[in-house]
This record gives C-alpha cells, sequence and structure tokens, in this order.
C-alpha cells in the first residue's frame, strides 16, 4: 500500500496515545517482539508501534511506527546488519549505513530510505547512551506522547 508524502507526513506528525497503560517490558539482553497498539488524539487514526530486540540473525535493536497496519511511518534500526541506501534516492545514494541510523516512508520507495540521526532537524540524539533513551527519542520524534511506564528487565 502506498501514500502520498503530504499524508505519510501528517501521520507521523499527529499526536498518538498508547491504548493501554499497561508498562512496557524492555530486556537489555534477551531477545522480544511487542507490538502495541496507538491512536490519535482525536482517535480517529490507529497506529501500531513494534518494539524488537533480535538474535544474531536479525537487526539488534529495532523500534517502528506503523500507519494503516502495514505502513512503515518511521523506524530505527540500532547495530542491525550494515545495508545500503537505494541508488535512486537522493538522499545519500548508496551509502552504507551501519550503527544506529533511521528509516522513513518516503512516497514510491516505503521505508527503504535510510537517515542518521543528526540529518534529521526533528531528531533529538539522546544525552544517554542507553537502549530506553533511544526508545525514548523516537518516541518523541514520532509524537507518541504520555507513554506508559517502561520497566527493564535483564
Amino acid at each position: 500500500m502506498e501514500i502520498e508524502q503530504t499524508d505519510a507526513d501528517r501521520l507521523l506528525g499527529l499526536e498518538k496515545l498508547f491504548a493501554s497503560d499497561e508498562p512496557i517490558e524492555f530486556s537489555r539482553s534477551q531477545p522480544f517482539e511487542q507490538e502495541h497498539d496507538l491512536h490519535s488524539k482525536d482517535r480517529r487514526e490507529k497506529f501500531l508501534l513494534d518494539i524488537e530486540r533480535g538474535d544474531r540473525k536479525r537487526a539488534r535493536l529495532k523500534f517502528q511506527t506503523r500507519a494503516r497496519r502495514t505502513i512503515v511511518l518511521a523506524r530505527i534500526d540500532i547495530d542491525g546488519k550494515p545495508h545500503r541506501n537505494l541508488d535512486n534516492y537522493p538522499h545519500r545514494p548508496g551509502e552504507r549505513f551501519t550503527g544506529v541510523h533511521i528509516h522513513l516512508y518516503r512516497e514510491g520507495f516505503d521505508d527503504r530510505v535510510a537517515f542518521l540521526p543528526e540529518d534529521l532537524p526533528g531528531f533529538r540524539i539522546p544525552a544517554g547512551v542507553l537502549d530506553v533513551d533511544w526508545l525514548l527519542a523516537f518516541f518523541d520524534f514520532c509524537n507518541i506522547i504520555d507513554p506508559p511506564a517502561i520497566q527493564t528487565v535483564f
């Protein structure tokens, strides 16, 4: 499914709330996958938040926000498998990304275009070094407000 860029930008900019106030259980070392329901303040739009810590075969840590169940609006990969940006997209064409980088929906390219956090004026690089600090920075970037408590487990 493809949407116009203006619609994707609008959806990313909407304030999003968690549908549940249950704490987020965040493992610092064990693989896990979570899907959390979000909605816009006016409840007209629904979103999904995925939080995943992979094993050695997948991205070490991934957070992503989806609209309309399948459209990835934004995704942050932390220490995932290195990959290259598309050659036919004007932002950093063919550049190899490692470490922390952010994928954004781009019309005609879906979420296959990567950006460094410092390339995005709206992304505030966290002062802390913990994975949870990056999660909170991602919440801020995606306009996810009033998140539930985050319980860190080892």
